[in-house]
């Protein structure tokens, strides 16, 4: 089977992703083979994937996000929020500025907090949400 190139926005992303993901890691976890052992994935395949050689799965991405104490909104668009740690934001922006630093996510045409940060609702005693 021939192997396809991806596209060049695709590639960019990819090495985008990648360098991201080689940001946090190197503050949170300087070893990359322990951080690929804790996600259990080959050491080789953590550093194609830091290089911008290959992309991370989706499942990868959250097992990085849960790890690094970073949002997914970090690794995939390079955007520091608050489900991000405040510490490792401050760092990252400090030693990154160009990462968009988010202070708290809120709908831009509303000014309230966006569906990701609302609380569940709550059931009552019949079963019914509210």
């Amino acid at each position: 089977m021939a192997k396809h190139k991806r596209p060049d926005s695709l590639a960019t992303l990819q090495r985008a992703i990648g360098m991201r993901i080689s940001w946090a890691r190197e503050l949170v976890m300087p070893n990359q083979s322990e951080c690929a052992r804790l996600l259990g994935v080959d050491a080789s395949t953590l550093n194609k994937i830091e290089k911008g050689d290959r992309a991370p799965s989706v499942f990868l991405i959250a097992a990085l996000s849960n790890r690094l104490r970073v949002s997914t909104d970090f690794l995939l668009k390079g955007v520091l929020n608050g489900r991000t740690d405040e510490e490792l934001a401050l760092r990252l922006a400090a030693l990154h500025p160009e990462l968009v630093l988010q202070q708290q996510d809120k709908a831009p045409h509303t000014g309230k907090n966006t569906p990701f940060d609302m609380p569940a609702p709550t059931k009552r005693p019949n079963g019914d949400l509210h």
